[in-house]
């Protein structure tokens, strides 16, 4: 095997190879007009198809172009006489039978690039994207060594740094040459961020690093307490929370685990810079001493014994379940991640966080990390990121530290909707400087602009290229505000990343074998489709647009009252959460219809007053969650909650697919469908829902709901118009259809 040095060398080598590139390869295709996301797509009925076939075969050239330039006088074992041979053909007939097989049951697929495709967090995948993975697919790429992903890896560092960019984080450009440490500014803090396999991965990673970060400074102190080699170190400071330099040995074991986290992980460059022990001796002997060697039970009982309570994280009810799974695998137990209730909109409730995080610190119970969801995947909600940090700043006045980590698994891709030029953030107080060509008039609210702006001072974010980057699976990323923290899930110590070649970044997850292609598939997608207003941005602002034009579709069906049914969003009207009466309910409404609805989206965008309450209308996100209650036969709202969950739960049949179906055209619209309960969410949340439905009684039964997920740019601009009111056509008749069958007792 090569040694470290070997590699590094190597994978320099490899790094001032790809800077030589000529710049036709590193593409950066800026916006122009409205027609450039056409050609980022296959299109809805494969109209990219000959582009896509053409691009493909030139990625299937250049692969055999590169086998057989490689030594091309070493021998061969395929000859045309043994494809000449029976066995030979035989087989190859085989194949092709097998194959088309397998393409007649392929094309059984849910048909997700379709326009009738709104249920789930995927859509049709980049035509970069795609030819990215399938051309560095044919390499075989294993990123998590160097040495088995030469190009692959290189491709990874720049599209993590792109990511932390995209978040608003402070990166230091790749730089192959930069091999001496006198060739950086080694006090600054710079991010660092890289693929996993999904959203989950790298949830799991960013909760492992909390706990690691969370015991270290106590490992440091033990370390120079016990070993010979660090004695030069006992007099080594630290600042507190309270801004006070202390003895780093001199503190207790409270103080020790809530020292303010990029203090911490600078303490192994200090102890280098101030008391020359190398980073690499220091970090070996630290590790024998911290939570990652020794496991939780073992460190409570041995230097512990004043910490009576398990560490916990906090994450919000609309939480996604790789949360308490990531608690359970790192040993903490799924309880101790403990939930945080969510408001009438689902967001976070920071009052209920204070008052458990103000427990936790009465009773010194540590706090590794709070979670703050952007873009929930069933609510659409995004959590008050700035009252979250704001409230971390007031316990670190009490002398209590904890991370923050963004959930942007879903939400992090709109980040690029306020990026202008890739580096500078929109100010939403300079409209005029917003091409309505690019974005129809940034359609986020104001509250959900402020969440994105506070990105950067958030520890950790997690954010997938395979749900809003429209990457191929798999494709998720966590990125670092520090890019020591990295180090803290490795046995190495937390130097911070400044730019330079590492022999792998298969060293810094929990994943051991993982595709070049993923990071390939971004790399070749981010370079074609910019994260910024004139590429994501402008995809996803469509996608915003189309989603707050279905909303107002959805409300307005309450509109027509000779229909036998009544529709519920979980957001409410705008005047509704505000106080108002049911009568200005209904003239909202009727305002929606006219200026938001019956108008074109060229007339939409010029109404300021219509786009005012048009960034106010539904959920935070491009997610639309809603429910259906009946109406009996004298007019009057069903009450019965087991029949409003029949006719919900009927819907989603009726709207999904299923394994095995063999007629996709069965199947009108695409939705997919949840439950909210008691179990799950507060009594206040679920008595307002059941409020809103006319339910009454049987409060244990879960209220099942419908989801559609905006992932199409151009809904609301097809060859025929907006195609949302055969969504409203499909949607009302399903509804109707089965209502019958509830009141004739055929569905029951």
């Amino acid at each position: 095997m090569k040694s470290t040095t070997e590699l590094s060398e190597r994978v320099i080598q490899l790094g001032e190879k790809f800077e030589k590139m000529p710049e036709e390869l590193k593409l950066h295709l800026k916006s122009s007009g409205t027609n450039s996301s056409a050609a980022w797509f296959l299109g809805t009925k494969g109209e990219n198809i000959s582009l896509f076939s053409e691009l493909i075969q030139k990625g299937i050239d250049a692969h055999q172009e590169a086998r057989l330039s490689y030594y091309p006088d070493d021998p061969a074992y395929i000859t045309e006489q043994l494809k000449d041979s029976e066995e030979y053909k035989n087989t190859v007939d085989f194949l092709q039978k097998e194959y088309q097989k397998l393409l007649s049951q392929l094309q059984l697929s849910g048909p997700f690039w379709s326009m009738r495709s709104i249920g789930h967090m995927l859509w049709d995948t980049s035509l970069p994207g795609m030819l990215g993975y399938f051309s560095a697919m044919l390499y075989n790429q294993n990123n998590v060594a160097a040495e088995a992903s030469p190009v692959t890896t290189l491709l990874e560092l720049e599209v993590g740094n792109d990511l932390c960019e995209m978040l608003g984080y402070n990166t230091q450009p790749i730089n192959t040459n930069k091999t001496s440490k006198n060739d950086v500014n080694t006090n600054k803090i710079v991010s660092w961020g890289h693929i996993t396999c999904d959203g989950s991965v790298a949830n799991t990673e960013g909760l492992w690093m909390a706990r690691n970060v969370k015991f270290y400074a106590l490992a440091v102190a033990l370390a120079i307490q016990n070993e010979e080699v660090l004695a030069p170190a006992k007099k080594i400071r630290v600042t507190l929370l309270n801004g006070d330099s202390e003895e780093l040995l001199s503190l207790d074991n409270w103080t020790l685990l809530n020292l303010p986290i990029d203090e911490v992980l600078q303490l192994p460059q200090d102890m280098e810079d101030d008391y020359g022990i190398d980073t690499k001796v220091s970090g070996d002997l630290i590790n024998k001493y911290s939570v990652q060697s020794l496991g939780l039970l073992e460190y409570y009982q041995k230097y512990l014994r004043d910490i009576y309570h398990t560490p916990l994280a906090f994450s919000p009810d609309t939480r996604h379940y790789s949360w308490p799974k990531a608690a359970t695998l790192l040993g903490l137990g799924s309880a101790n991640n403990r939930a945080v209730k969510v408001d009438l909109r689902c967001r976070m409730d920071v009052k209920d966080l204070e008052k458990q995080l103000q427990e936790c610190l009465e009773k010194k119970q540590p706090v590794l990390t709070v979670i703050a969801v952007i873009g929930s995947t069933e609510e659409s909600a995004v959590d008050p990121l700035q009252e979250i940090l704001a409230l971390r700043e007031k316990f670190r006045k009490k002398g209590m530290e904890f991370c923050v980590h963004v959930d942007a698994a879903w939400g992090g891709y709109f980040a690029a909707m306020i990026r202008k030029d890739g580096t500078l953030w929109r100010d939403k107080n300079q409209p005029e400087d917003i091409d309505e060509q690019l974005v129809p008039d940034l359609p986020m609210s104001d509250y959900v602009i402020e969440q994105y702006k506070a990105f950067k001072h958030a520890d950790s974010i997690t954010v997938d290229p395979h749900k809003a980057g429209y990457i191929p699976y798999p494709a998720g990323g966590l990125c670092y505000r520090n890019s020591s923290m990295r180090n803290v899930v490795t046995f190495t110590a937390p130097v911070v990343f400044h730019g330079g070649f590492d022999p792998t970044v298969g060293v810094y997850g929990i994943e051991g074998s993982k595709p070049g292609a993923a990071a390939a598939a971004t790399y070749l997608s981010h370079k074609v489709i910019r994260t910024d207003e004139t590429g994501y941005g402008k995809i996803l602002g469509e996608c915003f647009f189309s989603s707050k034009k279905f909303y107002a579709n959805l409300v307005c069906m309450n509109l027509d009252r000779s229909k036998p049914y009544i529709c519920v969003p979980l957001i409410d009207l705008p005047v509704i959460n505000k106080g108002g009466s049911v009568q200005e309910g209904i003239q909202q409404m009727e305002y929606i219809q006219e200026r938001i609805i019956n108008v074109s989206n060229e007339e939409l965008i010029q109404d300021q007053e219509a786009m005012k309450l048009f960034r106010e209308l539904g959920q935070d996100q491009t997610i639309n969650t809603y429910m259906f209650n009946f109406k009996n036969a004298d007019g009057s709202v069903n009450t019965d909650s087991a029949k409003c969950q029949l006719l919900n739960n009927e819907i989603y049949r009726r709207l999904s697919f299923s394994p095995g179906q063999k007629d996709l055209e069965e199947t009108k619209l695409v939705v997919t469908s949840s439950n909210f309960s008691l179990d799950n969410y507060s009594k206040e949340f679920i008595d307002s829902l059941r409020l809103r439905l006319g339910l009454q009684g049987d409060e244990e039964t879960p209220i099942p709901f419908m989801i559609s997920t905006m992932m199409n740019p151009w809904t609301t601009a097809t060859d025929q118009g907006s195609f949302l009111p055969k969504y409203i056509e499909i949607l009302g008749n399903t509804v109707e259809e089965i209502v019958l069958e509830i009141w004739s007792g055929k569905l029951q």
